[in-house]
């Protein structure tokens, strides 16, 4: 049975190796260990296997040494007939067998000869034998044939020996370092460490540590340092991780520019206007991965007074982004999915409404389309959030003035009491206004977004300090959640950073006028991202995901302006509603 299972593995995994592509390479040591010797590491994409070898009777059995032999465990059965069936198969990628010998060289390594001559292994393409452990001197590396080649473990010989025969170049990790996997190698150890692997690469050999730290962060770190054979006893697993590798580091290639607030407002003024920005998915880590590719600093760390916001849904620790905004633009909990209904789909009064009616200006912009679920919640009460047709209609008299948005392709559902202007068109709010900037979503910035966003919400502050009327502004970054949903470091950096220079466009605005409140927070975190390393001077890091889905995290609020004190501590995502009309009071 277990082989059957296994047999349906490989199948599978074959088919998923054979579409994947990566720059790095995973040893996989002591493999005789493993369940399934040679097959987990092989499908799990590992570039070199390694295999204990003793001779003991004529036979080359697998092991470590010769008390624990199990006489099932030899050689050919465990390695050479399953690359000959694969090779047979038509099946076999570029794959390495490390054979340690850990009993008499020559003799093993003859009977190893042998042995992989008699299963017609010693002239396939793509398949590289190399002997570690007991071998004989450099000096007769040449004395074996073209198919076996070495593991040679001597820096101080590589420029008088001849390397023809040598395969890699591996040392014991613990010569160079104590460091143990986690946190940083002290400078003096890693300046030893960075010179062995230098030493080999300029003689143009590969380099591999054994007895190294197997740890996600060791991992990275050899990788970045360039060893070629990164050594593991969990090779399934690091070959996986270090395809993500690439994806999940990030280096900016340009700062932006931090704007430091003035503070010259009256904390106990009552604001005229609010403006609530939403970075959807924006937990601590995806503010602090882009305050450490900014060398340190962001607009919106440059805020003082600082609260969490607890954000589960009344059906689910983890709310989605429609009850998420659905409690902040009502101040009622309700069930995922819904929109501007309470847990009974009872309909709610938002604040768009409530302050429209008191003779407030609103407005709408955001990176997703129109009908997303963040940005539907200020206006439609819809129990599905995929109901587009309803929630797009729920705009017929609404207090909507304008919405800045995505969502083109469905213009068509978007009442007629709206113009259809440009932005280039757009200079008052005198007739409600539509404005597309996307078929669906706003491109991504990844995508040549530029900078629409903040000087979108530039453009529409001028256009309401003109209309002279209090207003209600709810501006939404909503691509920090999909590049989380995707596991994208890169992307959730470069959507963080241009909702940094949104969030500095508001201020400068809140510091004319000086009686503006501004509010800035999240639905919700995305990916339960992490950090796991960077450097500050590069604007470098490297991030790790928890999950594709949102998590129960609490997320920051920060506020500017007058009352912003009100927005400190930790309180239910329905008392951002609660707060912001206990200020306008």
């Amino acid at each position: 049975m277990k082989n059957s299972i296994l047999i349906l593995f490989l199948c599978l995994c074959s088919l998923s190796f054979a579409q994947q592509k990566t720059n790095y390479k995973v040893h996989a040591h002591n493999d005789y260990a493993q369940e399934f010797p040679f097959w987990e590491a092989y499908i799990g994409g590992a570039s070199s296997i390694e295999v204990d070898v003793f001779l003991k009777e004529n036979t080359l059995f697998v092991t470590h040494s010769e008390n624990e032999i199990k006489k099932v465990n030899t050689l050919e059965k465990l390695y050479l007939q399953p690359l000959k069936q694969l090779q047979t198969e038509g099946r076999l990628r570029n794959i390495q067998l490390l054979i340690d010998i850990k009993s008499d060289a020559e003799a093993t390594l003859k009977a190893i000869t042998k042995a992989i001559k008699k299963q017609r292994l010693d002239e396939v393409e793509g398949l590289r034998f190399v002997i570690s452990g007991n071998r004989p001197e450099a000096k007769a590396y040449s004395e074996y044939p073209d198919f076996i080649q070495f593991d040679h473990q001597n820096l101080d010989d590589l420029d008088s020996i001849d390397l023809s025969k040598v395969a890699l170049v591996s040392v014991n990790y613990k010569n160079y370092s104590v460091w143990n996997g986690f946190g940083n190698m002290v400078a003096p150890e890693l300046e030893k460490v960075e010179a062995a692997i230098a030493k080999v690469h300029e003689v143009n050999k590969p380099f591999r540590f054994w007895a190294s730290p197997d740890t996600k962060i060791a991992w990275t770190r050899f990788a970045n340092l360039g060893v070629d054979f990164i050594n593991s006893d969990k090779p399934a697993e690091t070959v996986s991780y270090l395809k993500t590798l690439d994806q999940n580091t990030y280096v900016n290639p340009q700062k932006i520019e931090v704007y430091q607030p003035e503070y010259q407002f009256d904390y106990e003024g009552t604001p005229v206007n609010v403006i609530l920005m939403i970075g959807d998915g924006n937990g601590l880590a995806q503010i602090t991965s882009a305050q450490v590719a900014n060398g340190g600093n962001l607009t919106v760390t440059q805020l003082k007074d600082i609260g969490f916001s607890k954000t589960a849904a009344t059906d689910d620790l983890v709310t989605d982004s429609a009850a998420g905004a659905t409690a902040m633009a009502t101040g009622v909990k309700t069930h995922n999915r819904a929109i501007g209904v309470d847990p009974d789909d009872q309909l709610l009064q938002n604040i768009t409404e409530l302050l429209g009616g008191k003779g407030f200006a609103t407005g709408l912009i955001t990176t997703d389309a129109i009908d997303g679920a963040t940005p539907a919640s200020f206006f439609a009460h819809r129990k599905e959030r995929d109901d587009a047709k309803g929630i797009l209609s729920d705009l017929e008299g609404s207090e909507i003035d304008f919405f800045i948005a995505g969502g083109k392709s469905k213009a068509a559902l978007v009442p007629d009491s709206y113009q259809v202007k440009t932005l280039a068109d757009f200079n008052s709010i005198e007739e409600k206004t539509a404005i597309y900037v996307g078929d669906g979503k706003v491109p991504s910035i990844a995508d040549g977004r530029g900078p629409l966003l903040p000087n979108s919400v530039k453009q529409s502050l001028e256009i309401l300090e003109n209309n002279q009327k209090p207003f209600f502004m709810m501006i939404e970054a909503a691509q920090i959640d999909s590049n989380g949903h995707a596991n994208n470091t890169s992307g959730i950096v470069q959507e963080m950073l241009d909702f940094d220079q949104t969030i500095a466009e508001v201020l400068k605005f809140a510091d004319k006028t000086k009686n503006t409140l501004v509010v800035i927070t999240a639905d919700h975190e995305t990916s339960g991202f992490g950090i796991i390393s960077g450097n500050l001077n590069k604007g470098e890091l490297h991030g790790e995901f928890l999950t594709t889905n949102h998590t129960g995290i609490m997320v920051p609020v920060f506020a500017y302006g007058p009352q912003a004190e009100k927005f400190r501590g930790a309180y239910e995502n329905t008392e951002i509603f609660h707060k912001i009309l206990a200020a306008l009071e």
